[in-house]
């Protein structure tokens, strides 16, 4: 579920050109880089939007730039392949330099692709925190529960990754008034282009936790935020990348399309409900019998239908 809507907020007061942005460093691997998204773009320009309409002036500062526009602002420290521990012997030295006001900590992922990495992750997200804190004690620190895989429900390091952000919140919770935690395990399954990275709809639900995680440190509003809700849409654009090849000059293939929130009939246990799902239209293979010179036969048809999203498929 998207985090709920910040009752009684007001907000943020008007910031004249003379008053200092608030500069926000994006910490973590690849997902804060970019991989993924069609732009690079990460969840970076999306928040810096909707920091602007919620009227907040901001810098995002790092040693990295990925993105698009080239005219937005691109700055970063996402280090694609990095784990908890490779960003503790360098986010000193970033922390000195860009100076942030706040940090947005996303980082696990690489160390959640094998059972030996996953061994005291959680231990080293919580040193990395104090290192953090120590270094630029007066900025806010904005800890993620991380993103999830494609297959969401099954798989070694999905549940290697749930296992992680179990920890999350009992760690965030001993480290004071300054450091704040951010659900971004909603995002995975269908916002996942491949195995482990957003596609820009994941990307969107990223920003839309980080934005909903800032508005009560910050004092902003988020009862009418623009853009708007992701987790409302019912109508979106997925992009997955797919194992079949199109042809000579191909080093990847992506599989876009637009997907539907339609409600199902699903049986579990017996018993049979109805629950939300994305699904999309395909043409498949169909038996059907039909009569021919007088009598019936089977035989295979095309039809379009309405197909759910399955993150094992690897065709159009």
């Amino acid at each position: 579920m998207a985090a709920a809507v910040v009752a009684g907020v007001t907000p943020a007061p008007a910031q004249s050109e003379a008053t200092a942005p608030l500069r926000i460093m994006p910490v973590g691997d690849s997902i804060t880089m970019g991989i993924g998204s069609a732009t690079m773009s990460s969840y970076r320009i999306d928040l810096q939007n909707r920091l602007a309409a919620a009227g907040l002036n901001v810098d995002f500062v790092g040693s990295q730039s990925d993105g698009a526009p080239a005219t937005a602002d691109l700055d970063h420290e996402g280090h694609s392949g990095w784990t908890i521990a490779k960003i503790a012997g360098q986010v000193n030295d970033w922390l000195a330099i860009s100076r942030p006001d706040a940090v947005l900590l996303q980082i696990g992922t690489n160390d959640m692709r094998t059972a030996a990495g996953s061994v005291g992750a959680t231990d080293r997200l919580s040193a990395l925190i104090d290192q953090i804190s120590t270094a630029a004690p007066a900025a806010d620190i904005f800890v993620a529960k991380i993103t999830g895989t494609k297959s969401a429900g099954a798989g070694a390091q999905q549940k290697r990754t749930d296992a992680f952000n179990a920890k999350v919140p009992g760690i965030v919770a001993g480290k004071g008034a300054r450091v704040h935690l951010v659900d971004q395990s909603t995002v995975k399954g269908i916002d996942i282009r491949d195995g482990l990275h957003p596609n820009d709809f994941g990307y969107t639900k990223m920003s839309w936790n980080w934005f909903q995680a800032m508005a009560p440190v910050y004092g902003f509003s988020t009862a009418n935020p623009k853009p708007g809700n992701p987790y409302l849409a019912t109508h979106a654009k997925f992009c997955h990348l797919v194992d079949a090849d199109p042809g000579p000059g191909w080093t990847a293939y992506f599989d876009c399309r637009w997907y539907t929130k339609n409600q199902v009939a699903r049986t579990t246990h017996g018993r049979t409900s109805k629950v939300w799902t994305w699904q999309t239209k395909r043409t498949v293979t169909r038996t059907r019998t039909v009569k021919v010179n007088g009598h019936y036969e089977k035989r295979a048809v095309t039809v379009s239908t309405w197909v759910s999203f399955d993150p094992n498929r690897h065709d159009r």
